[in-house]
């Protein structure tokens, strides 16, 4: 079993506020294991847009080092795009659909994010990052 690592996890762990700790902790111990986590080409470009702006401050080299960590990265197919546009999510954006059915053709169930917007996606579970409960059980399944 692996988890679909969000965005906004990359972004909070380099920027300061609440999430920035559990974030960062999440990205050392994915750094740790091989077999930890996984992400997608349309997650790396919300965070490379980020960085670029710099909407969250100075964010550079944070996109290299996460493709570093996390390649090789899940493909946005047509499949992927296809179930995106079928999901039955209202709260959930273009981007979030677009993750959740990266995580339904990859066949992953668990998503780590801050955005509750998944929460309204039947087919992924979201853990926050600051749910200590959810988090322990997460990495150590992973051990």
């Amino acid at each position: 079993m692996t988890f679909f690592v969000d965005a906004n996890v990359f972004i909070y762990s380099a920027t300061p506020g609440r999430y920035q700790e559990a974030c960062a902790e999440a990205i050392r111990a994915i750094g740790q294991s091989e077999r930890l986590g996984s992400t997608s080409t349309a997650v790396l470009e919300e965070v490379w847009f980020t960085e670029w702006k710099g909407r969250a401050g100075n964010l550079e080299g944070l996109t290299a080092r996460a493709y570093v960590l996390m390649a090789p990265l899940l493909p946005v197919t047509d499949d992927v795009f296809r179930r995106a546009l079928a999901l039955d999510a209202p709260k959930a954006g273009t981007n979030d659909r677009l993750h959740a059915a990266t995580c339904m053709a990859n066949d992953i169930g668990v998503i780590l994010s801050a955005d509750t917007d998944f929460d309204d996606v039947p087919q992924v579970r979201r853990v926050d990052p600051l749910d200590r409960n959810g988090m322990a059980l997460l990495l150590d399944a992973q051990a």
